[in-house]
């Protein structure tokens, strides 16, 4: 496994401004998530990976601070984060819980590479016995064959991409932790594109999220958010809504 120390996120579709000047969302068209929400319902245990006729479901035991995974078609530069599905019984008690992500599958692969990072190392999934070290990145990556192409005719789930701006000193060095990384905040580092403006796009499912900007270990607020709460732990957050 190799420590992951920076992030670099390249896309290139134009972004829609969200709010506050500060953080951006790019939406694709809004599916009929029925199918969605019943193949979700469907996972009830740690398993590895699936591919259905629309997705390709990935499962992972629930217990890291941060569980993410990233992809050989976008050169790994986008990191996905999981979620958390909790199971309960009629008292509304948890009974088990498990960390999924459902991507929509590719319709021009047969394949995919793929590679998880936990706890901000890059790993292989345990879970799928397919894998093999790559000698250009030094880690061990996750091979997945998909049955062949993908149909042409295919529902696609809507992306939502929130860019993240912080402007201070030249030469800083800019982290981010929220609730999206359950605020650990070594995972994404912001990239510096000019002198004192550091940015970072993250894919963020629809919700509502905390965040935070780290300079060292000194916790800063979003001055170009308005939006303010308090953490568990007592401390100012800033607030996003990604819609």
């Amino acid at each position: 496994m190799k420590r992951f120390s920076k992030l670099k996120v390249v896309l290139s579709a134009a972004l829609l401004l969200v709010g506050f000047g500060t953080m951006y969302a790019q939406t694709a068209d809004e599916p009929d998530t029925y199918e969605l929400t019943n193949l979700i319902s469907t996972i009830t245990s740690v398993q590895a990976p699936f591919v259905t006729d629309k997705f390709i479901v990935f499962t992972q035991q629930n217990g890291p601070r941060f569980a993410g995974i990233a992809f050989d078609f976008e050169g790994y530069r986008v990191i996905h984060p999981f979620q958390i599905k909790n199971t309960r019984d009629f008292e509304e008690n948890i009974t088990s819980s498990l960390l999924f992500f459902v991507l929509d599958r590719p319709k021009d692969k047969t394949e995919i590479t793929y590679r998880l990072i936990i706890d901000g190392l890059w790993t292989a999934d345990p879970l799928n016995p397919n894998r093999f070290f790559d000698e250009d990145t030094g880690v061990s990556l996750s091979r997945l064959d998909l049955g062949g192409m993908l149909p042409e005719v295919t529902g696609t789930k809507a992306q939502h991409i929130t860019k993240f701006i912080y402007n201070g000193e030249p030469g800083q060095t800019v982290r981010l932790g929220g609730t999206f990384t359950n605020w650990d905040s070594w995972i994404y580092e912001l990239e510096e594109k000019e002198p004192g403006l550091y940015e970072l796009e993250l894919p963020l499912p629809k919700g509502t999220y905390y965040y935070n900007y780290f300079l060292g270990m000194t916790a800063i607020t979003d001055k170009t958010n308005p939006r303010k709460s308090w953490s568990d732990e007592g401390r100012v957050t800033s607030v996003i809504e990604v819609e």
